[in-house]
């Protein structure tokens, strides 16, 4: 009777594991052909195919991740927070799942639910290197310099050629009252790309902050090679030749701000050259 028992279970089991495989196999088969569609860009029968998916199998959290990035891609907002919610259930560990709700709650407005989901997306990978630009310059955004700062501590560590962090983090250190850890990231930012204006300006400002007017002058005039036409360069620099006792040359500047259609241009030059 024992062994009649135990046969039976045997068989039982056998059929289960069979029925499962049967269940995961055919779920993966609408997973697949959704994945075609969204390739040709055909997002209805996408959809349709990762909803057959999850219908077949409710624990594929895959197919809840890619159906909640078409319904993200069709501004169907809430569908996309929803299944982004349920790959996230379904699969705790996966840290893009945290990452790409948090961008969403970010378009929804909400800061707090995005701030949280990118601390999930770091604490499963601790290397997720877009999760701490997003989250530093949440950081930056709302005046948490030092917190801001690791960030991109973080980043650079990951990749040190990466002039966003390195701009960042510079500004953050600005902001702290580091003034040669900022200009140190400035000229390694002007070193990776000597031909933007970012590094020329944040350093230029850095050198005005503490009157050193003639180094200022000098970034500023790198920063007008590499845009002729950016007015903002020309006014910035405007105040540092009037501030360094250089009149004639500011209001030079302040005059071609504003044949460049600069809107502070006239009051700038009202102040300084009357």
């Amino acid at each position: 009777m024992n062994r009649i028992y135990f046969l039976m279970t045997i068989l039982l089991l056998a059929i289960a594991f069979s029925s499962c495989q049967q269940q995961i196999s055919e779920s993966k088969k609408h997973f697949i052909a959704g994945n075609d569609f969204l390739f040709k860009d055909d997002l209805e029968n996408a959809k349709k195919e990762y909803e057959i998916a999850i219908k077949v199998d409710t624990s594929d959290w895959q197919a809840c991740y890619e159906l909640a990035g078409v319904y993200e891609l069709e501004g169907d907002y809430r569908n996309a927070a929803y299944y982004f919610n349920r790959t996230t259930q379904l699969n705790p560990r996966y840290a893009l799942g945290y990452f790409n709700k948090a961008n969403l709650e970010e378009i929804m407005g909400d800061e707090k639910g995005s701030m949280s989901d990118l601390k999930e997306a770091i604490a499963r990978k601790k290397d997720f290197f877009s999760a701490y630009i997003s989250k530093g310059r949440k950081e930056y955004s709302t005046g948490k310099y030092k917190e801001a700062m690791e960030d991109m501590d973080q980043a650079i560590a990951l990749r040190p050629d990466f002039i966003m962090a390195l701009s960042m983090r510079g500004s953050c250190r600005f902001k702290l009252g580091n003034i040669a850890g900022a200009l140190n990231d400035f000229s390694e930012e002007i070193q990776l790309n000597p031909t933007g204006i970012t590094g020329y300006y944040n350093r230029a400002m850095v050198y005005s902050e503490q009157k050193n007017y003639r180094n200022a002058i000098n970034d500023l005039n790198a920063a007008i090679n590499a845009n002729p036409l950016w007015s903002q360069g020309y006014l910035y620099r405007g105040v540092c030749y009037i501030k360094n006792n250089v009149k004639d040359s500011g209001c030079g500047d302040f005059r071609m701000a504003y044949k460049l259609h600069n809107p502070e241009a006239e009051s700038y030059s009202k102040q300084y050259c009357k």
